[in-house]
């Protein structure tokens, strides 16, 4: 057979209809169930209404939910690009396929469970948004996801949606990481991932693979092989087939006439190549599963062996030519392909464990610093979380695996880890703090420095909700933007040289209850002996004229539970800071100067040390709530902040 005519008519013919890519990457958890990979939110699906009307049939959901596949389809693209197929089966999760069954029914016209802007309990029927129509619960749907998405020209002012924060926007690019934002629940964004693959299964966008029976002689399979056996990349080079006439191309096709003139199908091997011939005897080219087994068959018809690079994807293909799935060690380097066969790069979960694959597929062990921190990986691959011990140092990872420096609290102990490398400080002296030889944090030295801040950022996310105020079809949540100041602040002071603890951190979602969070927050600052407390918030009034900064101080004694201890050397350094600080911001803003208050506010009134509230501005006020919600003024309050405290502290 000439192979080079057999090229370049392959080029003309293009690929054999037959063979189609795997279209569905998936991994396997620690129970062997699939876990599909991520999805962008804002993507393009092949699925179209109408099949997902039929699938959300199949499920036995209502008319009403049937028909609404119609109207995603129809406002996905205007609202950021969406995937329709990803909030259909979202809203799917939410409704119970349109049956609801919770506190809400299909009078709301609510698809998703959204809330009121102010939110409220989810056993709350008033707390959930009650829309006029479907059309416009199903656009306030597309507009949240496109914000949590970070569609460009987010948020719109023309939305439905009334939660439509700026301060989440981009915070959910990807369907599994909707866990833990739009719900509390972490495995929230797989539950939907899945359903959206199992729509697209029901439809037939991933099982369009032609089954074959298995190559007869396809020549030595080797045993599966686990992450620390390498595979072998050999076959058996013995010629299977001969024939007087053999490759013939007819209509498009290439074939393989046996000497009688029958044409032969399944699998042959008439030269060091294995082939397969379809039942019409058509030769496969592509993407072939065989069993249980994926094979890829080269543009002349040979089986591929070794590494191959499909689109912007690398599989490996072992000794018998089937692809290879989980861990692989090649060439000495271990690797992982999922279970479409996708050699994975960056930061993957297998099994419940984090694992991070360079470049160029090859697992990494040790020390790594993939982005601005620093992640430690045992000699298994697995990313380290808590605390390790290395060369006889200890360390501490977040529970993202990062490596914490500077002051952590663990249990009832907390311990200082030097900024410069992560070791834990022992039998030592650290601002003003001693340090004993287990490195826990024991008293204040006598004498020592006097410089621990603690910053409030202002409510939480549930009993203590803190205020909101949507003008132009935007929401500003008090909580978020008073976080967003936080971090700012933080920064600002660490850079000056001061210790700083948070009472909540971004990454939390406490839900206490008023009294109780408030007490958490004064316990924290009082037990650290803090030399200053300040607490961040955002004002809110009836009138939408009020704009202004204004600083609280409290010259009333602790409650009883706390002491009741009264001191004139707090109340006076609360009053001096509460106007340095208004003055400070309003200098650096242009804001109106609402001036220091004697607020008797609880956090104020019973911290020990001096303590203020900073009400930054108000976002009743349509101009000033878009301030306020802008990085550069932000940054504009902060140091006015950090400058009064680098001033007096």
């Amino acid at each position: 057979m000439n192979i080079n005519k057999k090229i370049m008519s392959f080029f003309l013919a293009l690929a054999i209809i037959f063979s189609i890519v795997p279209a569905t990457d998936v991994q396997a958890d620690a129970n062997g169930n699939a876990v599909f990979a991520d999805i962008n939110i804002i993507s393009n699906t092949k699925l179209t209404a109408e099949q997902a009307k039929k699938w959300a049939k199949s499920k036995g959901a209502t008319t009403t939910f049937i028909d609404l596949a119609e109207v995603y389809w129809e406002y996905a693209e205007l609202h950021g690009g969406v995937n329709p197929g990803i909030a259909y089966v979202q809203s799917a999760k939410e409704t119970g396929y349109g049956k609801f069954g919770g506190v809400l029914d299909d009078t709301y016209h609510n698809p998703c469970g959204m809330k009121t802007s102010a939110g409220g309990g989810d056993t709350d029927p008033n707390a959930h948004m009650k829309f006029d129509s479907w059309d416009e619960g199903v656009q306030a749907h597309l507009d949240h996801l496109a914000l949590y998405a970070g569609a460009k020209e987010y948020p719109r002012q023309d939305t439905y949606d009334p939660r439509h924060f700026v301060s989440i926007k981009g915070k959910a690019s990807t369907v599994n990481s909707l866990g833990g934002k739009w719900a509390p629940s972490s495995t929230y964004g797989e539950e939907v991932n899945k359903l959206y693959n199992d729509m697209l299964a029901y439809s037939g966008l991933e099982s369009k693979y032609e089954e074959v029976s298995k190559p007869s002689n396809p020549g030595p399979a080797p045993s599966v092989p686990d992450a620390t056996v390498p595979i072998e990349n050999s076959n058996n080079n013995t010629a299977n087939i001969t024939s007087s006439i053999g490759w013939k191309y007819e209509g498009g096709y290439w074939y393989y006439y046996r000497s009688d003139g029958s044409k032969a199908t399944g699998w042959i091997k008439p030269d060091s190549n294995w082939y397969y011939l379809y039942s019409n005897g058509a030769m496969a080219t592509g993407w072939l599963k065989s069993g249980s087994s994926w094979y890829y068959f080269q543009s002349f018809g040979g089986m591929k062996l070794g590494w191959l690079k499909d689109g912007a994807t690398w599989y490996f293909l072992q000794g018998d030519g089937s692809m290879v799935n989980g861990f692989k060690l090649i060439d000495s380097k271990k690797y992982f392909f999922d279970v479409s066969g996708a050699m994975r790069v960056g930061w993957f979960e297998i099994s419940g464990n984090w694992h991070y694959f360079n470049t160029d597929g090859s697992m990494l062990t040790g020390w790594i610093r993939p982005d601005s921190n620093w992640y430690y990986l045992y000699s298994n691959g697995t990313m380290s979380t808590g605390w390790v011990k290395l060369s006889d140092k200890w360390y501490y990872f977040n529970s993202n695996g990062s490596m914490a420096t500077g002051w952590v609290t663990t249990g009832q102990y907390t311990y200082y880890l030097y900024p410069s490398s992560g070791e834990m400080a022992k039998a030592t002296v650290i601002n003003g703090w001693e340090i004993g030889p287990d490195g826990s944090r024991g008293k204040r030295v006598s004498g020592g420095s006097s410089r621990l801040i603690v910053i409030d950022p202002g409510h939480n996310f549930g009993g203590d909700d803190g205020a909101y105020a949507t003008h132009n079809r935007v929401t500003y949540s008090e909580r978020d933007l008073n976080m967003q100041l936080a971090v700012k602040l933080k920064a600002k002071l660490e850079a000056r040289g001061y210790e700083v603890m948070m009472t909540r951190n971004e990454t939390d979602r406490e839900t206490l209850s008023v009294t109780q969070s408030l007490t958490k927050r004064v316990d924290m600052a009082n037990n650290f002996n803090a030399d200053f407390f300040v607490s961040l918030h955002h004002n809110s009034a009836d009138a939408v004229a009020a704009t202004g900064v204004e600083t609280y101080y409290s010259s009333k004694p602790q409650d009883s539970e706390f002491g009741g201890a009264f001191s004139d050397y707090k109340l006076s350094v609360s009053k001096k800071m509460a106007t340095n600080i208004t003055n400070s911001i309003v200098n650096n803003t242009g804001a109106v100067n609402r001036g220091a208050k004697d607020g008797n506010l609880f956090v104020c009134r019973n911290t020990k040390m001096p303590a203020v509230l900073v009400e930054s501005g108000f976002i009743t006020n349509p101009e000033e709530a878009a301030n306020c919600a802008d990085s550069s003024y932000q940054n504009k309050i902060t140091d006015g902040i950090a400058d009064s405290i680098a001033n007096a502290i």
